[in-house]
């Protein structure tokens, strides 16, 4: 065990409490590009840059592309939690104190690896809300 891993046991022994902080690195063991690397989002071709695509404006203006876009390249269905994803839930039942996850994913693995305390900072890929009647569905799959 090399000296780093056991200093990160002794703080973990000794904390109440941890939080994790996530973004796409633990996702993309299950298959979901990021948006940075050689493969992801910002070095592929579109008529606009993906975070304009994304966005409220883009989405009241081209809501057909909005969609299209959402549908191809953010929704992922049969991403299955990976091994950090599993590690972390496993963390998290078995510690005495409370473990916290802060996620930029929309994914909800971490969900799906049996974590609770899971926070979004980006929202969930797998809710939507009505800009008109504010109800919240939990599936993309009928739009």
């Amino acid at each position: 065990m090399t000296d780093s891993i056991k200093r990160l046991k002794e703080l973990v022994g000794s904390s109440d409490n941890i939080v994790f902080f996530g973004g796409a690195g633990v996702s993309t063991e299950s298959g979901i590009p990021d948006f940075r690397s050689v493969d992801g989002l910002y070095h592929q071709k579109y008529d606009y840059p993906p975070e304009t695509i994304l966005s409220h404006t883009f989405w009241e203006e081209r809501p057909e592309e909005f969609y299209r876009f959402y549908r191809d390249k953010m929704l992922f269905p049969d991403a299955k939690p990976n091994a950090a994803h599993l590690a972390i839930s496993r963390l998290q039942q078995g510690y005495s104190g409370e473990v916290y996850i802060l996620t930029q994913n929309m994914d909800t693995l971490h969900e799906k690896a049996g974590s609770e305390n899971v926070y979004h900072i980006h929202g969930q890929i797998n809710k939507i809300r009505c800009s008109h009647c504010h109800n919240i569905w939990e599936t993309w799959n009928d739009i």
